[in-house]
């Protein structure tokens, strides 16, 4: 990697300087290119640019790929299904996604615990923004339970999660088709699951999603909603009917 660049130890002390500069300041906005251009190697347009080796190592997009089993880490999406995927499995599609932005911390554009697999609509739609706070990573705690998926595929953050909000809103979770995809996803195995609540035989854990699926956060936060409320039903306790007057 440190090949890639004219200066590596020059861009390496930038680097550093350039993250010590306020985190929501103009200089770190503009980013590291506008800050530091001579460190950095050009592009064919004379542009200067990271070196991509996320890109150019086909070992680092199937490990980024394997970790989020295909599907896009933000919305859920199946990133493999929808892109060309050039090289067949040699070469997973989708995009590399940068969780805190190389243009705002470029420290960490090499750093793998940084990366994660992406949709085009997902980092497209995020680039380099990164608000006070940061974002909700996708591999810590249990990231779905910070959002509220309706059964339409609607998405809002939990009441009071700023980074949830941020997320929502800047990795355009809620847009028209994606909410669309996600809605149908809930409602066709919600369907398959009210039929069977209330079976006696019949447990909430065996109507999880346990394998890697599309949106299954979402399916399951409705299906434990739906669990529940069907529970409650059924512990409602009968009116007692009126006695006829003889």
């Amino acid at each position: 990697m440190d090949a890639a660049f004219p200066d590596a130890a020059a861009f390496w002390k930038k680097a550093k300087a350039f993250e010590k500069l306020a985190e929501q300041g103009a200089k770190r906005k503009k980013g590291f290119a506008r800050y530091a251009p001579e460190v950095l190697p050009s592009d064919d347009k004379g542009k200067p640019e990271f070196p991509p080796v996320w890109r150019a190592d086909e070992r680092v997009r199937v490990g980024i790929a394997g970790m989020s089993h295909g599907f896009c880490a933000y919305c859920q999406s199946p990133v493999s299904s929808n892109h060309p995927g050039a090289k067949g499995e040699e070469r997973p599609p989708g995009q590399v996604e940068h969780f805190r932005p190389k243009a705002r911390f470029p420290a960490q554009a090499y750093a793998w615990d940084n990366y994660f697999l992406a949709c085009m609509g997902c980092n497209g739609a995020k680039h380099d923004k990164w608000p006070v706070g940061g974002y909700v990573r996708p591999d810590e705690g249990d990231p779905g339970s910070r959002f509220v998926f309706a059964e339409n595929g609607e998405i809002e953050a939990r009441d009071g999660d700023e980074q949830a909000r941020c997320t929502v809103e800047d990795f355009d979770l809620a847009r028209h088709w994606l909410t669309q995809h996600r809605g149908t996803a809930i409602q066709s195995h919600l369907d398959f699951v009210k039929k069977l609540i209330g079976r006696p035989v019949i447990r909430l854990q065996d109507m999880l999603l346990t394998l890697p699926v599309a949106f299954s956060e979402a399916i399951n936060q409705n299906v434990r909603r739906a669990w529940a409320s069907g529970r409650r039903k059924r512990k409602k306790p009968l009116r007692a009917q009126p006695r006829r007057a003889r």
